[in-house]
């Protein structure tokens, strides 16, 4: 600190000659200014302070008689000292940019798919994404709310946003007691709110796929079929476990019509669409038709009882009996549908003399599937 000092010419030499700056005072002893006082030193830093004025335009003043500094600080009212908004106030100022946000990233040598470098990692915090885990990121196309989740429980969803009430269509996932590196990868579909259900799962021996299949425009069967049973298409896209073609058992179908004496009852059986007529059995006296279809019946209405019918007319079995009986048919007569539907149509005349719930069963052994 430089001090300016009184004139010293023909001043006396003896120390009363004095001059006081900041406190200190100097006496003159006819050579130098030397400080007076116990101890006292010009560089004596402890007589020196400091006084802090109110914040405006910034000053740094010293005032000479008193050796006090005065400073006056910038007034920084009008600048942001402290982040009051949440994450949530920010972005509801606007969430859209045009501005790209670029992350740092992890270098691959893609040729050799070798891992090079890792420069950090993008994070985002979303504890609420409908249980997609504490860690969640967002891709997400706002107009058609189709969406990538990356995720810490599901590690991959692709799918519609939950905000929009639609389902998921495909969860890449780590199921509970497995991960990716067990060699295991599990495919899920998420409905809305509800929880992720197994649809694929590879693993070392395989790949197991759980609900209804659909592959190469045939819908599989959900459950399993019995014992020697096949699957069958009916060329319309469905498959169905069906018994293997082979040697058939003998089987049965019956009909009961109440009917009067004389009166007739046209009735359709269901029935292979080939088979051989084994026997047939009445409850009570009866006349009984077998047609292939149900223009020749109509044709054959008129006809009695006492007459046989045409060859070639489309009858293709008949019985009469007298009562509760049992008619072998020998040699077993083939009959058939002409429109290969699995029907047989039949013409049953009461016979008992009065009025009777007249059943009729033929038993027969199937030829066409």
């Amino acid at each position: 600190m430089a001090i300016n000092f009184p004139a010293t010419g023909g001043q006396a030499t003896d120390g009363s000659f004095t001059y006081t700056v900041a406190g200190i005072v100097y006496a003159w002893n006819g050579s130098s200014w030397q400080a007076a006082g116990a101890g006292a030193s010009a560089t004596d830093r402890s007589l020196f302070s400091v006084t802090t004025n109110s914040a405006g335009s910034a000053a740094l003043s010293y005032n000479n008689n008193s050796g006090v500094f005065s400073y006056t600080p910038p007034d920084l009212s009008s600048y942001l000292t402290a982040e009051a908004d949440t994450l949530q106030d920010v972005t509801g100022r606007g969430q859209t940019s045009g501005v790209s946000i670029t992350t740092n990233l992890v270098e691959f040598d893609n040729p050799n798919g070798v891992y090079v470098n890792d420069f950090g990692n993008l994070t985002c915090q979303d504890a609420s994404a409908g249980g997609l885990g504490s860690q969640c990121f967002v891709v997400q196309n706002t107009a058609s709310g189709n969406s990538i989740y990356l995720s810490s429980y599901q590690k991959v969803r692709i799918g519609s946003s939950y905000s929009n009430g639609n389902d998921h269509v495909a969860d890449f996932t780590t199921p509970i007691g497995g991960s990716f590196t067990d060699g295991k990868c599990e495919l899920f579909y998420t409905p809305h709110n509800g929880s992720p259900l197994s649809r694929v799962e590879t693993t070392s021996t395989g790949v197991t796929l759980s609900g209804a299949l659909t592959a190469g425009g045939l819908t599989y069967p959900t459950t399993n079929g019995n014992s020697g049973q096949s699957l069958v298409s009916d060329g319309a896209g469905n498959v169905t476990w069906q018994t293997a073609a082979g040697l058939s058992s003998r089987a049965t179908v019956s009909n009961t019509s109440s009917l009067a004496n004389d009166a007739v009852a046209n009735v359709s059986l269901t029935a292979p669409k080939t088979f051989v007529l084994l026997k047939v059995e009445t409850s009570h006296a009866a006349w009984v038709t077998l047609y292939s279809d149900t223009a020749s019946r109509t044709a054959d209405a008129s006809r009695q009882i006492s007459v046989d019918p045409i060859p070639g007319s489309g009858v293709v079995a008949e019985v009469i009996t007298t009562g509760a009986q049992t008619q072998l048919i020998t040699p077993g007569a083939i009959c058939f549908n002409s429109a290969a539907a699995g029907i047989t149509y039949a013409k049953i005349v009461n016979k008992s003399g009065s009025t009777a719930n007249v059943q009729v069963t033929l038993t027969y052994v199937a030829l066409e599937a």
